[in-house]
């Protein structure tokens, strides 16, 4: 487990319009198929860890990302920043959130589960949500999971095994791994570290 910075800056008010619009986004359509099995992440601290670490590292992806809010985050505190989401009408509302708050954020429809992933039942459980069937999305990017500094994710607790090993087979070793937690908060971790 590695350890964040002390706090970081407060966040500004473009970044509290951003929570706002996403919050009202999320009330007009959460009764949508599309928005099932979104959740969002407590948006202010995932905020405070992505500032903490701006200047230990320059590329940013988050799996699942929803509305996008954390990648537009990331993207406006300095970050190159992507978002990989399985649900087209999510991306959709990331890519009009991004033109009003960070329009360098970048948001690609697909799996965040790699082609060359090969899962293992002894290291990630196979009780899992995420589509595994679905097109993997880093073509969309024309990058590879390796070529992220920080992957972000707000996993169902089922799939928190699943993320990681995804990250040990196909990421870098030194990799950073930011998850939210509803009970936690931001755990962060190598992705060589064992558990």
């Amino acid at each position: 487990m590695e350890s964040l910075p002390p706090a970081g800056p407060e966040p500004d008010l473009k970044t509290r319009a951003l929570w706002i619009k996403a919050r009202e986004i999320w009330d007009r359509c959460d009764d949508q198929r599309a928005f099932r099995a979104f959740v969002p992440a407590d948006y202010e601290e995932v905020y405070q860890a992505l500032a903490r670490l701006k200047g230990r590292l320059a590329t940013v992806l988050e799996w699942g990302s929803g509305l996008g809010v954390v990648t537009i985050m990331a993207s406006n505190l300095g970050f190159e920043a992507y978002g990989i989401e399985h649900e087209p009408q999510l991306v959709e509302w990331s890519r009009k959130l991004a033109k009003e708050f960070g329009p360098r954020a970048q948001f690609v429809t697909g799996s965040f589960i790699p082609r060359e992933y090969e899962w293992n039942p002894r290291t990630a459980d196979e009780s899992f949500r995420s589509d595994v069937d679905a097109e993997p999305a880093y073509d969309g990017l024309d990058m590879e999971l390796r070529d992220f500094d920080l992957v972000y994710a707000f996993p169902w607790p089922d799939e928190q095994p699943l993320c990681r090993d995804i990250l040990r087979q196909c990421g870098r070793k030194n990799t950073l791994f930011l998850t939210y937690d509803a009970r936690e908060g931001c755990l962060l971790r190598r992705v060589s570290d064992r558990d």
